[in-house]
Order: C-alpha cells, then structure tokens, then sequence
C-alpha cells in the first residue's frame, strides 16, 4: 500500500466516526493518558483479570468523563448518545487496545 492509499484509508476510516465525536478525538487521548499516568499505574492495575478488563475499565471511564463533560444533555437523545458510545469505545479499543494488553502483561502477567 503505497502513501497516497494509506492516507485516504486513515481519511475514510475516521469520517464514520460521530462528527461530535471526531472533533473531541484528542480530549479521548487526554483522558485515556491521564488514567494511564495518574489512576491505572502499574501498582494498581494487577486487581484486574486481565487486560482486557482494564481496557474495559478505562474505555467506560473516558466515555462518562467525556459524557458529562461535553455533552451534558445528551441524555435526552439516548440513540445518538449509544452511537457516540460506540464510537468513542471503538476508537479507544483501535488505539490503545494493543498497548493497554502489553502495558498489563508487562507489568501483572497473564
């Protein structure tokens, strides 16, 4: 695949994202690294199961926090607010999912 096909695949891949979403894709980030930095360090991260379970954790964490922040009156609209659920848990899980595995293998086991 060369660069031009690359870039139009990122491109196509991130409109099928929630507009209200896309716009907030770097806040996600911000969160999602502030849980990693500051709550889930690697002390308290061996509580969970596995990996998948503090992706679990740390996805539903940042889709409240991002909830109730930017879109407090979202409640009103509860199949938009699932759309943009799964987008924000769509996007966390493509991300960071691989490095939240190693993160929780390197530092618990499993």
């Amino acid at each position: 695949m060369n660069l031009h096909e690359h870039i139009r695949n990122i491109v196509r891949e991130e409109t099928k994202i929630n507009p209200l979403v896309r716009r907030r894709l770097r806040l996600i980030d911000d969160e999602v690294e502030m849980r990693l930095i500051i709550i889930y360090t690697p002390k308290n991260i061996c509580r969970f199961e596995s990996g998948e379970e503090l992706l679990d954790v740390i996805s539903g964490a940042v889709i409240d926090d991002i909830g109730f922040k930017y879109f407090p009156d979202m409640e009103y609209d509860k199949t938009l607010w699932d759309e943009m659920s799964k987008d924000m848990s769509d996007y966390i899980k493509n991300k960071y999912g691989k490095s939240i595995m190693v993160y929780y293998h390197n530092n618990c086991g499993n």
